[in-house]
């Protein structure tokens, strides 16, 4: 498993110089004001090498269903894809406010292995679990969620590949083989082809908590 997740940082190290290098691509549809608690979500992206794949889906089906949607990383500096897209969070995960939001959406790529350990994140996401809001992650990012503890005695999947589903085992997780998995408000997801489906997934239950 260790050998695994080295791999995958050498692979985060090489590409790390992209970083900050193009100016904000705008993303649509992109993200409009905060409003009403219950009808806004929060997106968390890896501030390097997020997945453009997994997130440009789940934003669409979050606004197509009427939801507005905040976007945070670890602070307001440009984030970077690892297709070089770029965008600027509206906020900083420091400055997050657990009631602002219904609900809260990690999204993958090779850059949130990176986010793993981030004990502020594991606590935000032990806040919106423990509060009953909507808690949803989609390719490697359920680990943050496995080691936050959120997981726990709770159906998950993960990207299908031996150490990531390790890691959720040896939380507790109930793992599934299946793609797209909803256990209450814990939503997740394997890997993008399933991200059109997980936006809707964590629209409807943001929606029916309403």
């Amino acid at each position: 498993m260790l050998r695994a997740v080295g791999c995958i940082l050498l692979v985060i190290a090489a590409a790390a110089p992209v970083f900050g290098q193009p100016p904000p691509i705008p993303i649509s549809p992109r993200p409009g004001p905060q409003g009403k608690s219950d009808r806004t979500v929060l997106i968390f992206l890896p501030q390097r090498l997020f997945s453009s794949e997994e997130f440009e889906p789940t934003l669409r089906e979050l606004s197509l269903a009427g939801l507005q949607t905040r976007i945070a990383s670890s602070d307001t500096g440009v984030a970077v894809s690892m297709g070089q897209i770029v965008l600027k969070p509206d906020l900083a995960l420091p400055d997050v406010q657990v009631t602002d939001y219904a609900g809260l959406v990690l999204i993958g790529g090779s850059g949130a292995a990176m986010t793993w350990g981030d004990s502020l994140l594991q606590t935000r996401c032990r806040q919106f679990a423990e509060s009953d809001r909507v808690v949803a992650a989609i390719g490697i990012a359920p680990i943050t969620l496995a080691r936050a503890g959120v997981l726990k005695g709770r159906k998950a999947t993960v990207f299908h590949e031996r150490s990531a589903i390790g890691w959720l085992k040896e939380s507790g997780a109930k793992f599934s083989f299946r793609e797209l998995v909803a256990d209450r408000n814990i939503i997740t997801a394997a890997d993008d082809k399933q991200a059109h489906a997980f936006g809707r997934a964590v629209a409807a239950a943001v929606l029916a908590a309403k």
